[in-house]
């Protein structure tokens, strides 16, 4: 009975914060995108009347899991070589459209310190070493666009790796038939094959992550072997290593486990405490070996960023004359009159670092100054700047493209005499084409639109993940933390974007499984754990 009573405290918990939240997200969603403000009253009040309604909305849906059939999977075992090999097939064509791949976002900047000898922390050293060095030595040898395309398709080789030892681990905890279904997906999604060519940090960065996951819910459902065990570390490490927010969600969760789980599964949490410190400790002495400068602070600061700039810009009104001085010295030259609700570069570039690394508690004050006196534009400006993830938007009304599939040249600024990376597409008609329906604002065209929409993918992720915490274990429902913090990460970001989403795509598999076992012991559970 004891058990009952918490389990039944337990679904209904998730049940009314998953209405609220779904609640919540689509009020304040639809407001921010029509007005580009939020009355927090009013979505607050129609939050809490539409909580019960989503609450049993959810409750059909986690349902539709459990009378799913758990019949013997007579399904042929997949081959983890084969299927890495059609992955890769997948992926070439869109690699031939776009060669010698995409390279553009950060891509100049990394370059820049592979080319100058000047590195920087502010992007993954991993990440900017691997690449640069590939395309520096296609420099050398007076081939850049050569260099370029090995790096491309090494990159295509990793994901394709990675997404077929992720198909195997499903594979392993849910039976072949879910695995072929993962396949499926890595294989046939569009952004998968867009993203296997673009040369930035969050492709390998998705992958690694999706891997580290999937093993890290393997071997809370059934444990795993040596060699398992020294794959997730290396995940682990990898996405340490190639998103420097990574580290903040895994040693988060990680210390949450040591004190929410108990015995046997308290050993994964600090297995991957311990994979996370390595992580830190390799990435503090490959910066050490490059004589890495410490990143930019004003990186860390996207939201009171945007938020202090609107309340400069909107409402003088309210703050002292001290406090308009200190904005003004960090943002020097007006520079809070460049505030864009979508997107924190603007002022960020044009940010005084030094400024507040001087006196940095009178910029602590500042900011808790501003958030009591103007609490309202405050919220506005975080949800213009996060609301793409948070809502399943009509109009992408993000500045910038959704996804860049083109090869910048804005950025060189000297520091480069040579050729350059040039476009050299087999099918350039075609890149033309993807160019505006997947990566400029064509990516809202219907149905199209919905395969990448920021907002829908990140609801499904939510959605599974409550899933989770209804019908799984508690060892699985801690685990289904993971993404959320990661989540949590990139809603402190400059922007929303479609390579900050992608992550995200990587997982879905990986948090839509369900092995047989859960199924067989949830669809006995007794339907009055199920009442709302």
């Amino acid at each position: 009975m004891q058990l009952l009573r918490t389990l039944f405290k337990r679904r209904l918990s998730v049940l009314l914060a998953g209405g609220f939240l779904f609640s919540f997200l689509l009020t304040a969603g639809v407001q921010v995108e029509r007005t580009g403000t939020c009355r927090g009253l009013l979505t607050i009040g129609l939050s809490a009347l539409l909580t019960v309604p989503a609450a049993l909305l959810l409750r059909a849906l986690f349902d539709l899991g459990w009378k799913r059939r758990t019949g013997e999977d007579t399904a042929r075992p997949l081959h983890v070589r084969t299927v890495f090999i059609c992955l890769t097939a997948c992926y070439i064509p869109m690699y031939l459209i776009l060669f010698p791949g995409s390279f553009a976002y950060d891509v100049p900047f990394q370059l820049k310190q592979v080319f100058t000898g000047v590195y920087s922390s502010h992007h993954p050293l991993l990440h900017t070493l691997f690449m640069g060095k590939l395309v520096q030595m296609g420099a050398f040898f007076g081939q850049v666009n050569i260099g370029a395309a090995i790096y491309t398709l090494l990159q295509i080789l990793l994901l394709s790796k990675c997404f077929s030892r992720c198909i195997e681990s499903i594979e392993k905890q849910s039976g072949t038939r879910a695995g072929i279904a993962a396949f499926f997906f890595y294989a046939l999604y569009p952004l998968h094959m867009l993203m296997a060519s673009n040369a930035t940090k969050d492709t390998l960065f998705g992958a690694s992550f999706a891997l580290a996951l999937c093993l890290i819910m393997q071997k809370m459902r059934m444990g795993v072997n040596n060699r398992e065990n020294g794959r997730m570390i290396l995940a682990i490490l990898c996405s340490i290593l190639l998103r420097n927010n990574a580290v903040y969600a895994f040693l988060a969760w990680a210390v949450l486990g040591m004190f929410c789980l108990k015995e046997e599964p308290r050993r994964i949490p600090l297995a991957v405490l311990m994979s996370t410190l390595l992580a830190m400790f390799t990435g503090a002495c490959i910066s050490q070996v490059m004589n890495a400068a410490d990143g930019d602070i004003v990186e860390m600061l996207a939201v009171p960023i945007q938020q202090v700039a609107r309340v400069r810009l909107n409402r003088p009104e309210v703050l002292s004359e001290s406090e308009l001085e200190a904005i003004d010295a960090a943002m020097p030259n007006r520079a809070w009159e460049k505030y864009d609700p979508t997107i924190s570069d603007p002022v960020k570039f044009e940010m005084n670092s030094d400024a507040i690394r001087s006196d940095p508690k009178r910029y602590i004050r500042l900011y808790l100054s501003v958030l009591t006196k103007a609490p309202d534009e405050c919220v506005n400006a975080f949800l213009m700047l996060t609301h793409g993830f948070l809502y399943p938007y009509q109009r992408y009304s993000v500045s910038g493209y959704y996804l860049q599939t083109e090869i910048s040249d804005k950025y060189y600024d000297g520091w480069w005499k040579g050729e350059r990376i040039r476009d050299m597409s087999r099918f350039p008609k075609l890149r033309q084409a993807i160019a505006w329906r997947f990566g400029a604002q064509g990516a809202m065209q219907w149905p199209i639109g919905y395969l990448f929409n920021m907002g829908v993918i990140i609801w499904l992720v939510l959605y599974l993940v409550l899933r989770q915490m209804y019908q799984g274990s508690r060892g699985m429902a801690f685990t289904a933390l993971l993404p959320v913090l990661l989540l949590c990460t990139f809603l402190l970001g400059p922007c929303m974007a479609g390579r900050y989403v992608y992550p995200f795509v990587c997982i879905l598999p990986v948090m839509a499984q369900r092995s047989r076992r859960e199924l067989s012991m949830n669809s006995q559970q007794p339907d009055g754990g199920n009442e709302l």
